[in-house]
């Protein structure tokens, strides 16, 4: 397996030499209005994981998302100088959330290979003031399309899959004919494996460095349906350990060769549960300059 994306079998230069959306430039204004009428019920999905210190599957050098106290009851005499009344006042919050823990957005900044990012950008364009010159998480912007649900661990009759599970384009195929939803150009594939409902059932017992994702196999399945963005219910997106012992093959194909977003620690649960295999899909990641990915709550209404 090459270590670089071939710009002949990629989506380098597709879209023009300034290109920084990748794959979802896929997603035009007819595809979001056709992916409107998608909905049957109008019931909205949250998928993103509450913002928590504990119980969440976090990569230690990240570390946990911080809810900090900025001002509260205890501070009540610093609004004497506006004016407000005896036991009025108001508590606020500062964030300290790493852009890749919980559920987040990969930004096509956030991998390179050989030295370069998507469509070819020099590595050397990310520096660690101001972070990414090129494809920083601010140029996807946020986005809404259709979401098409391939489960998996049901196509295996099981509640989750084993670790280190690497899912195949035939599992992927073999899903969307159970589900019997025919894949569209500009599609959001939103894959179930049951990982992270089992971490979320048992943290103590559960293994981030063994989890079922796609495997290489499945990555000419994503780029011959054309797909926008792909989300999942796992840490990465791809199997862990990495397919074939190369480190974050899948990343490299999608991420880089093909500009595709990665959406990560999507919380499927109640989507698998009620079998919505298809809905509108909508994310709106934070629009922070120059950062290599985002926190984002995805919404879907089936």
């Amino acid at each position: 397996m090459k270590s670089v994306p071939d710009r002949a079998t990629t989506n380098w230069g597709r879209w023009g030499s300034e290109d920084e959306r990748g794959a979802l430039n896929l997603i035009d204004d007819e595809t979001v209005l056709a992916a409107t009428r998608t909905p049957r019920t109008g019931h909205v999905y949250n998928l993103g994981l509450p913002v928590q210190r504990t119980d969440l599957p976090v990569v230690d050098y990240r570390g946990a998302p911080q809810r900090l106290t900025l001002v509260s009851h205890s501070d009540s005499d610093m609004y004497q100088a506006f004016q407000a009344p005896e036991g009025f006042g108001a508590n606020e919050d500062v964030l300290v959330v790493p852009t890749h823990n919980g559920t987040h957005m990969d930004a096509l900044s956030h991998v390179y290979s050989e030295g370069r990012l998507y469509n070819g950008f020099p590595a050397e364009t990310f520096a660690s003031h101001t972070g990414a010159g090129r494809c920083g998480v601010e140029k996807l912007g946020g986005f809404a399309g259709r979401g098409v649900l391939l489960d998996i661990a049901r196509l295996h009759g099981v509640p989750q899959l084993e670790p280190g599970h690497a899912v195949t384009g035939t599992e992927l195929e073999s899903a969307a004919a159970a589900a019997e939803v025919e894949l569209q150009r500009g599609d959001v594939l939103v894959v179930h494996t049951g990982w992270l409902t089992g971490f979320r059932n048992d943290p103590a017992g559960a293994r981030l460095d063994a989890q079922p994702g796609l495997g290489l196999d499945a990555v000419d399945f994503v780029v011959d349906h054309e797909i926008a963005a792909v989300g999942a219910d796992n840490s990465a997106i791809e199997v862990i350990p990495f397919d074939r012992g190369e480190f974050m093959a899948v990343h490299r194909e999608l991420l880089v060769g093909y500009g595709v977003p990665f959406i990560e620690h999507l919380s499927l649960t109640e989507l698998a549960a009620d079998a919505c295999t298809t809905f509108l899909f909508m994310v709106a990641p934070l629009l922070i300059t120059g950062a290599t990915g985002s926190p984002v709550n995805p919404i879907a209404i089936g």
